[in-house]
Order: structure tokens, then C-alpha cells, then sequence
């Protein structure tokens, strides 16, 4: 038991430095977020920010110009640590596929070590490497939202995010793991994750508001498990904002502001005509979860790793 902890906490430090020690795998695992934090600033700020004081009409002048920022800074956080999840995990998973084709899944077949131990440190490694580069990008995110507009975040705010992270981290990884597996030479898992990369930002709404599409194409995009998790991020961070432009109305505008920014930028999704909240949310992602693990346990029993 001791020899078993021992060579996993190994092998998982070596998966996690490997991944660090990539800096073209760090700087791709971004690509998205740099992406997403480009198109905000030349773009989709303006036309938020114009959409927000429509929503507000003449009651704009009871709102400051600080509250309406973290409104609409706390919507482009969501989408950077939503797809941050993705990006990251897929990007550590290629050390994976790399020992694969480097036949150095061959040695720990040779070693004196369980299968299971190898493909849990592969999992451990991504989930690390996930949390760290996401919660860095979060604590910067909440310094700009911070020096940008009002802060209106309580200490159980900023835990719950964080929470949502490790929670995100944990089920991207536990359904990436599926498809990685599958891998066995890192330029196909590089296509792979180009194609990830590319349609990520549209299915959790970073882009743009996932409301914005048909029926049809919400319910679609929704069902997909980082979904829930940029949703439930959404939730945590642009409630607060919300409710604090809320109070500045005073009841002027009889809650209707509320309902409208809720409603604009998807804090209940739509599957199959229904809206959903954040207590389906989290119970789908926590399913999604243990689906996952089901799966990657019936995968790796038939894996090269496993055999070997």
C-alpha cells in the first residue's frame, strides 16, 4: 500500500512538471482565454455595456458607470474560467498520449505498478495542473473586476467560485480522459484539441450569450457538461452584480432589470423548452461526474496501460 502511494505521488508530480515545463502547452491551454479576452475588449464590451443601459433606460443615472462594469466583467470571468477548465485539462492529458507514443507506457508496464495507479496519476496531474493555471486566471480575473467597476463580492462568493473551479477541473478532465485515451500520437490529439479549442468558447456562452441561439441549438449546447459549470459560474458571479445595481434602483424598475440581465445572458439555461437553475445544474454536473469515472474505469480495463 505504501509502495502503491509512494510511486503514485511520483508519477503524478511527473506528469504535473512535465506539463509545466511546456511552455507552447501552457501558452496553447490560454489560446482560448486570450481569445475570448480580445474579442471583449474590441467588441462585445461596447455592445454589452449598450445593451445594459437600454435595459436601464432612464433609470440609468441612478446606476454608477462601476456597477455596470462588474456586470459585465463578471460575465466575461465566467467565460474565461469556463473554457480555462477545458483548455487546460486537455492540454496536461497530452502527457498522457505523449508516453504513449514515446513507449513509455511500455516501462511502467514493465514496473511493479497497477495499471490503476498510472491512469489516476494521469487524471491527479491534469486536475492539478487545471485548478492552478484556472485559479490563477480567476484571481486575476476578480483583481480586474475589482480595479474595473465595484466589487460586490462576499467571502463565500469568492469560495463558491473557487469551489466551481475544482469542481469544473475534476469532471473536463474525467470526460476529456474518455476521448484522450483513444489517442496514441500527440499531432492528432493536437487536431483534437484545435477543434475543442475553436467550439468551446461558443458552447458555454463566452462568445456570446448562449440565449442568443434557437431552441434547438440550447438545448444541444447545454447538455454538454462544461456547460453546466460556465452556467453555475455565471450564477456565482453576476448575481452579486446584479442585485447591487438592483438596490441602487431602489424597486424603481419593479424587478423587471433583473429578470431582463437573467434572461440576456443565460443564468437559467434552456433544455427541451424548460429552464433550469442552478440546483439541476450542479446535481447534472455531479451525475456527469460519476458517469465519467464509470466510463474511464471500462476504458482503461482495456487500455494499452492496462495490459501492459
Amino acid at each position: 500500500m505504501v509502495k502503491t502511494l509512494c510511486a503514485y505521488k511520483g508519477m503524478t508530480l511527473r506528469n504535473i512538471k512535465v506539463y509545466l515545463k511546456d511552455r507552447m502547452a501552457i501558452i496553447l491551454s490560454m489560446l482560448t482565454q486570450i481569445i475570448v479576452l480580445g474579442l471583449y475588449l474590441l467588441f462585445l464590451k461596447g455592445n454589452y455595456l449598450d445593451t445594459i443601459r437600454e435595459n436601464l433606460g432612464e433609470l440609468e443615472s441612478l446606476v454608477t458607470d462601476g456597477a455596470i462594469e462588474a456586470l459585465i466583467n463578471s460575465w466575461l470571468i465566467a467565460g474565461v474560467i469556463g473554457t480555462s477548465v477545458v483548455t487546460v485539462a486537455l492540454n496536461s492529458l497530452s502527457v498522457m498520449v505523449s508516453d504513449k507514443q514515446n513507449k513509455i507506457n511500455y516501462d511502467y508496464g514493465a514496473a511493479p505498478v497497477k495499471g490503476s495507479t498510472v491512469v489516476m496519476s494521469y487524471f491527479s496531474g491534469a486536475v492539478v495542473n487545471t485548478i492552478m493555471i484556472s485559479s490563477i486566471l480567476l484571481t486575476a480575473g476578480l483583481i480586474f473586476i475589482a480595479v474595473g467597476g465595484t466589487f460586490v463580492y462576499t467571502f463565500t462568493d469568492i469560495l463558491c467560485i473557487y469551489g466551481l473551479t475544482v469542481l469544473g477541473s475534476v469532471s473536463s478532465t474525467l470526460l476529456l480522459m474518455v476521448f484522450a485515451s483513444f489517442f496514441k500520437k500527440t499531432s492528432t490529439l493536437s487536431s483534437f484539441n484545435v477543434m475543442i479549442s475553436a467550439a468551446i468558447g461558443f458552447v458555454i456562452g463566452a462568445y456570446i450569450p448562449v440565449s442568443q441561439f434557437g431552441e434547438g441549438v440550447q438545448t444541444a449546447v447545454n447538455l454538454v457538461p462544461g456547460s453546466q459549470i460556465a452556467g453555475m459560474m455565471r450564477n456565482v458571479l453576476m448575481n452579486p452584480a446584479i442585485e447591487n445595481i438592483s438596490d441602487m434602483l431602489n424597486g424603481a424598475d419593479k424587478g423587471m432589470f433583473a429578470e431582463s440581465v437573467k434572461e440576456i445572458f443565460t443564468l437559467k439555461m434552456n433544455l427541451f423548452d424548460n429552464e433550469v437553475g442552478f440546483g439541476f445544474m450542479m446535481t447534472y454536473s455531479l451525475i456527469a461526474i460519476a458517469v465519467f469515472l464509470i466510463l474511464n474505469l471500462v476504458s482503461y480495463k482495456f487500455s494499452s496501460i492496462s495490459k501492459e
